[in-house]
């Protein structure tokens, strides 16, 4: 079949105008796009957008990450576009992640023709439904046309994904676009642009009725129960939490991304890793109930401690998601943050709250004892001084293994402004730093980012952002030679562990920030660290190396972490 070039191009184009002026209808403005010929028609209709903001990106990969990351600051769906074939795999470990940690993302691929596919035409793969289960929803949209019925299935499709992707479960939605050649006419011209169709914005709140049931089937489960435990998720908001148990004195464990851990609130238990490590209060302070928010903190040993305890269990989250991995039973219920105000406790155990609080001060006035000390090179000791000299109105995203659990452990409580952040849904190194510059990117507040060096260099390509960023992004690098976490398992006395295992990389960090205009620093001393923490760099990335011993960090944590209210 022969298509007539020059209604083809036009086609195209106006396709391309019609996705960008129906995603700014719905309030999309920020596009993060990498280069190719085939979505041409995308990358003009948004760029011709006047309240389309459009950021290029090298690779698809670290595209994905910065996208998410600016995702996770804003709260509105970021616009991911890529050319056919290999590009958008490069796509999938960011939208995995965006669908477990509940990020929207609008992934608009271009592709081959029908007329291409299965042929062996150059940079064509099958992309019907690629990334499977990951996405909310898959579209696959017709080639260009210019009839008023295809732009009405057109803007239908784009309205359709928008509602999935900030819908219950909010998550990354596909659409995939079809362009035949010629991608753009000489005389780029309307002929049908969406400016008659209406978009609807999304509205989240269920019917009263349903509120109210679920509200006193909760009531009843809780009923009776006088020493209750809640464990509060990174999701659920501070102030929900606040307005909710600002008289029960009810004891929260925070999770490590927790908006709790930096407020005044009274009844917030950060040092629960060395409180359950200690067998006799873990014994002695057995709760009756527990209600978990969301997904459970990472710790092991709280987990153990939960899955052991024979105390009843109730899951409340508000995606309705099944977020409990614990052997034991529990039950679940999906109630929106707003509305756990309305859950009310009787008969709570008068000294429950004061216990779990003085028993936590016990154990925080001998970690204080221990970090006042030098403890050189303790990779754990950056974590602890970030929560005390970072700035207030800050933010800081953390990588996992490690970093997060230093987080965890040894964060002291504070009532700054600080935005806690990271990778959580799968739990990955995958798109540390792309994440964080996205974090960092265009906003108005000192972003800090807490890595090992190996989550760094699995990324390091997102420095090529450089050129484009936005910001202030403070990088605490972490080098200890390899992948400290897994000093804990039990091959790390093996000959092989050091080559397969720990991994130990050789870069020169410093070069590596000269070759990307990046601003390094490699302080002596904690002194030296404390004036780079409480004064950020104003506008671009700052590299701060920090080099460590994992092997003995591995003691001094073990060390750290048997403090308890009774040792």
């Amino acid at each position: 079949m022969k298509f007539d070039p020059e209604l083809t191009a036009q086609a195209n184009f106006n396709w391309g105008k019609i996705v960008a002026n129906s995603l700014d209808k719905l309030g999309i403005n920020d596009v993060f796009f990498s280069p190719g010929s085939r979505s041409t028609p995308l990358i003009i209709g948004f760029e011709r957008n006047k309240n389309i903001n459009c950021y290029p990106v090298l690779d698809e990969r670290s595209a994905a990450f910065i996208a998410l990351g600016f995702t996770k600051r804003t709260g509105t769906p970021s616009v991911l576009v890529c050319t056919s074939g290999s590009a958008l795999t490069h796509w999938f470990p960011a939208v995995v992640e965006a669908s477990y940690s509940g990020i929207p993302l609008f992934l608009l691929s271009a592709d081959r023709p029908p007329e291409l596919q299965e042929c062996g035409a150059g940079q064509t793969i099958n992309q019907f439904n690629l990334f499977g289960s990951f996405v909310r929803s898959f579209h696959q949209i017709s080639p260009p046309e210019t009839s008023l019925n295809a732009i009405k299935d057109l803007c239908s499709n784009i309205e359709s994904a928008y509602f999935k992707s900030m819908g219950q479960n909010p998550g990354p939605v596909h659409l995939n676009f079809p362009f035949r050649e010629p991608f753009i006419p000489q005389i780029c011209e309307d002929i049908l642009i969406n400016q008659k169709f209406n978009f609807n914005k999304i509205t989240k709140n269920p019917p009263v009725e349903t509120i109210e049931k679920k509200i006193d089937d909760i009531e009843q489960e809780i009923s009776g129960f006088k020493r209750p435990i809640i464990i509060a998720g990174e999701f659920v908001p501070a102030e929900e939490i606040i307005s909710w148990l600002e008289k029960h004195p009810i004891p929260i464990i925070c999770d490590s991304l927790s908006p709790l851990r930096n407020t005044k609130f009274h009844n917030r238990i950060l040092r629960y890793e060395n409180l359950l490590r200690d067998l006799s209060f873990a014994k002695s302070f057995l709760p009756d109930l527990f209600i978990i928010l969301g997904p459970l903190p990472t710790s092991k040993t709280l987990r153990q401690w939960i899955d052991s305890s024979n105390s009843k269990r109730i899951v409340i989250e508000h995606r309705g998601l099944n977020v409990d991995p614990l052997s034991s039973p529990s039950k679940r219920f999906q109630l929106q943050h707003k509305c756990l105000k309305y859950i009310k406790f009787k008969d709570i155990e008068f000294d429950w709250l004061k216990n779990w609080i003085s028993h936590q001060e016990m154990v925080e006035n001998k970690l204080e004892l221990e970090f006042a000390k030098e403890l050189p090179c303790f990779e754990a000791k950056l974590s602890y001084l970030l929560s005390l000299h970072l700035p207030n109105e800050c933010q800081l995203h953390t990588a996992n293994s490690m970093p997060i659990r230093d987080l965890e452990w040894f964060w002291q409580a504070g009532d700054k402004k600080i935005f806690l952040s990271g990778n959580r849904g799968v739990n990955g190194i995958d798109g540390t730093l792309g994440t964080a510059i996205g974090i960092a990117h265009k906003a108005k507040k000192a972003t800090f980012l807490l890595t090992g060096e190996l989550a760094f260099l699995h990324d390091s390509n997102s420095l090529l952002f450089s050129k484009e960023f936005e910001g202030s992004l403070n990088i605490f690098l972490i080098n200890n030679q390899g992948g400290g976490i897994f000093e804990n398992l039990a091959v790390s006395n093996q000959p092989e562990f050091e080559k397969c295992f720990a991994t130990p990389q050789n870069c020169n960090f410093e070069y590596l920030c000269k070759a990307n205009n990046v601003e390094f620093s490699k302080p002596k001393t904690w002194e030296e660290t404390i004036p780079l923490i409480e004064k950020p760099i104003e506008q671009g990335i700052r590299l701060i190396e920090f080099n460590t011993d994992r092997k003995s960090d591995k003691k001094v944590r073990k060390k750290l972490l048997s403090i308890g209210p009774y040792s």
